[in-house]
């Protein structure tokens, strides 16, 4: 696994939020976070755009952008963690600097309606991405999380990119991995930033949606034959879904509909103890 990213004490990060703004409520979650992240060593540079402004945003889509680019073009900074999401991440596509970040690439990290931009970095820049959200560092599995990001990050071992899995068909398949949250990744098909499945494999993972819904997701994912073209899927956790016990309906149905390799993980995804995982990295399983 890639270990692109390495963090010594004295780095710059940055702190965005290009999905919903993070609602002024979580301030003290935010300032928690913060002291952790020095407790690393980190200084931590706040975007213009973190917290909500007027209703969801914490600014337009072209302001949002504008700061996204320049934490891309600003070379103190080690890598960019997005800490937000929602609905609203889409918006901004039209206007990054995908030229600069193919030119001086550097670690983004988000998730959930993130999942736009990290495919967006891949298909327009060539850029790897990291599908992992930093909140967790503050969540209810926190004190683990932040261990696991210190050896990942500063020391250089695998604890957030080691994730255990299971077979549901095949014992193979090796590719780039594309994907992220299923609902999100459906607002790229039809745009150039939707990447091209073809020999990639497919990560999908979701936070709401039981059966009805995430059927009819995976039914569009057919419809635009990504299955069809796809090395294989890497299912992470639906955490509605599977709160339910409805996992299995999904799990047939897409048996039904594919005939590629599939494997399953509850480590990544919607929850407080998720790992991480490169879009754009290149995986055996």
């Amino acid at each position: 696994m890639s270990r692109a990213l390495k963090l010594t004490v004295g780095n710059k990060v940055g702190l965005i939020a290009c999905s919903d703004g993070v609602k002024v409520e979580n301030l003290t979650k935010v300032e928690e976070l913060i002291r952790i992240m020095n407790s690393f060593g980190l200084e931590v540079v706040i975007s213009n755009t973190l917290f909500r402004r007027n209703g969801y945003f914490s600014g337009s889509p072209k302001e949002r952008a504008a700061e996204l680019n320049l934490l891309f073009k600003n070379n103190e900074i080690r890598a960019i963690f997005d800490i937000s999401g929602g609905d609203s991440a889409n918006q901004i596509l039209e206007y990054l600097d995908y030229d600069n970040i193919r030119l001086h690439p550097k670690p983004f990290f988000g998730m959930s309606d993130l999942s736009v931009i990290l495919n967006a970095l891949y298909t327009q820049s060539n850029a790897k991405s990291y599908h992992y959200q930093l909140m967790t560092l503050v969540s209810s599995d926190g004190a683990e999380q932040q261990a696991a990001f210190y050896r990942t990050f500063f020391q250089g071992h695998n604890d957030l990119y080691d994730f255990k899995y299971h077979w549901i068909r095949g014992n193979q398949m090796s590719g780039i991995v594309i994907g992220g949250n299923i609902r999100c990744f459906l607002k790229l098909a039809g745009t150039n930033y939707f990447p091209d499945p073809s020999n990639q494999i497919l990560f999908l993972e979701s936070l709401s949606g039981r059966a009805n819904k995430i059927v009819s997701l995976f039914a569009q994912l057919q419809q635009v034959r990504t299955f069809d073209k796809c090395a294989g899927v890497i299912l992470g956790s639906f955490t509605e879904l599977e709160r339910y016990n409805e996992f299995s309906i999904v799990e047939e149905y897409l048996k039904e509909i594919s005939r590629i390799p599939i494997v399953k993980t509850n480590e990544i995804g919607h929850g407080s103890d998720s790992k991480c995982l490169i879009i754009g990295e290149n995986i055996t399983l």
